[in-house]
């Protein structure tokens, strides 16, 4: 026997609300027709779908699973009757974004609100991490990248790039001078945000062109942007981390740039989702926001 595709729908929002009582009301029906729906579809597939209780209903292991496979093929379906029906680009259902931690919050979660905020239809997943997720396996629509991107069957999309730039405070910077050229960063320590460099060397470039890499040595790192950028403020070294980070503490001079002419490599910046003939209006409309807003933020570059 086929499965209902209104029981699937129904399957799926109770997972996202964690309530089959609260699924009921958006429907606008008995919670008992909804346990009853949910028993007969766990019943076709022989595996139970959703954990019961009076306080919450969470999927199991194999509801989970069958959750993340369920939602795609709905979303793809919905994403066809839109394109066949002319209604392309109204974004709907949710959207889910990951975003490096400090990157994500301060820009990336305001486009989503801006673009919620247009799309009544639309909800919002924002996931903020600074370690590479899988795609796949959390049910990503869209992932923020910075930096080179492995090879993968994701559509990659550069929204922008991310400059970097040499900061000290200048507390640490008047115990140990400030560095005339690349060579003397050697007697310097370094911050490290390990997410994006080890401490082994950096590479500068000069603004005629010309490139060296110089040695470092740290004792300090950590995966987090915000707090590196918390020790360096304190004194605790040098870091070669992004111009947007550190935009506004260069203005009100809490840091210095240490050898101005001599820039670290850019970042690249993009936005991946899955391809295919059928995008999702949601996907799309974020896709394009991102790349829109990447032009007017201080301290990026198209």
């Amino acid at each position: 026997m086929s499965t209902d595709l209104r029981d699937l729908q129904l399957f799926c929002r109770i997972v996202e609300i964690g309530s089959l009582r609260a699924a009921a009301q958006e429907i606008g029906t008995d919670p008992s027709n909804v346990s009853r729906r949910l028993s007969g579809l766990e019943e076709r597939l022989g595996a139970r779908l959703i954990a019961r209780s009076r306080v919450r209903s969470a999927p199991t292991d194999a509801g989970l699973a069958y959750y993340d496979e369920v939602r795609r093929i709905l979303e793809r379906l919905d994403a066809i009757e839109d394109a066949v029906s002319g209604n392309a680009e109204e974004p709907r259902g949710v959207l889910r974004v990951s975003a490096p931690i400090d990157f994500g919050t301060r820009y990336i979660g305001p486009w989503l609100h801006e673009l919620a905020s247009q799309a009544p239809l639309l909800s919002v997943d924002l996931r903020v991490s600074d370690r590479f997720v899988d795609f796949e396996g959390e049910g990503l629509d869209v992932a923020i990248r910075i930096g080179e991107l492995s090879d993968s069957a994701l559509i990659a999309r550069r929204i922008g790039a991310m400059p970097l730039a040499l900061v000290g405070s200048p507390a640490y910077l008047e115990r140990n001078e400030i560095p005339d050229q690349p060579d003397d960063l050697a007697d310097y320590d370094f911050v490290l945000y390990s997410g994006m460099m080890t401490g082994e060397a950096l590479t500068l470039a000069h603004k005629t062109g010309e490139t060296v890499t110089v040695p470092t040595r740290s004792r300090f790192s950590v995966n987090n942007l915000g707090g590196v950028g918390r020790i360096v403020l304190a004194g605790g070294g040098l870091h070669a981390g992004p111009l947007w980070y550190f935009a506004e503490a260069l203005e009100r001079g809490d840091l210095m740039r240490v050898l101005p002419e001599w820039s670290p490599p850019t970042y690249p910046v993009h936005a991946l989702f899955a391809g295919g003939p059928y995008v999702p209006a949601k996907v799309r409309r974020f896709v394009d926001l991102a790349f829109a807003r990447m032009r007017g933020t201080k301290g990026i570059i198209a």
